[in-house]
């Protein structure tokens, strides 16, 4: 009597690199566990061609079937070659984010925060990101105990980032002494849609952490900046 093997039944089961027959020797049971591409096609060739030497005669396996399984484990090594190389290319990225963040260490950064470091005869720059189109902005300028010492307006500033320049006096004039100072800021719409000010500082890059598993620069203050959040780098 002829064998045979039923058409309708799925005999890939074994592609996943699972096997249910006992028995099995370590060196087929390292194959079926296999999960490269080349691996899966491996098991799905030697799987077809057992089929087709075991089918009755009488009643093949129809073409169609053939060739929709063969599109199936085409479209599977596709998609693990695809993952190999996303994966190259994710871990390629990551190393070169690391390498850009190293070269800003001592570099000074445009990156969004509200310290100002003046120093006693020159002038401070900071900056305010606009969410649109405003007819001025209005920078005021705190001390460390936060006491508003001066104010600044700029008028028709561009939608986006402007920069400003802050001379160290307070609003009469007097140079204020050293230190660390803060700033706050708010726009003036041109329309009946709200403007968001937020102001950007130029900080010292210290340091790099890798502790969130991405570059974060490590800012003269101590807070941590995304790569992704620098402005400008000088």
């Amino acid at each position: 009597m002829t064998s045979s093997v039923n058409s309708s039944a799925n005999p890939y089961a074994m592609l996943n690199g699972s096997s249910s027959t006992s028995g099995s020797s370590t060196s087929s049971t390292n194959a079926n566990t296999d999960t490269s591409a080349q691996g899966i096609q491996d098991r799905f060739l030697k799987l077809l061609v057992t089929q087709l030497q075991a089918q009755d005669p009488m009643n093949p396996m129809d073409n169609s079937q053939i060739t929709s399984q063969m599109a199936q484990i085409s479209q599977v090594s596709g998609m693990q070659t695809l993952n190999t190389a996303m994966q190259s290319l994710v871990q390629s990225q990551a190393a070169n984010q690391s390498l850009m963040a190293a070269t800003m260490i001592g570099k000074q950064a445009l990156v969004p925060g509200n310290a100002l470091s003046l120093t006693s005869g020159s002038n401070v720059q900071g900056a305010v990101n606009l969410s649109g189109a405003a007819t001025d902005y209005t920078v005021s300028i705190a001390d460390a105990n936060g006491n508003v010492v001066d104010t600044l307006t700029v008028k028709s500033p561009s939608s986006g980032l402007n920069s400003f320049n802050w001379d160290g006096k307070d609003a009469n004039g007097k140079q204020l002494p050293s230190g660390n100072y803060t700033f706050s800021a708010k726009a003036t719409s041109a329309s009946t849609t709200a403007v968001t000010a937020t102001p950007y500082a130029n900080q010292a890059v210290t340091a790099v952490s890798w502790a969130s598993g991405s570059p974060q620069l490590i800012m003269k203050d101590g807070t941590s900046v995304g790569l992704a959040n620098v402005a400008q780098l000088s």
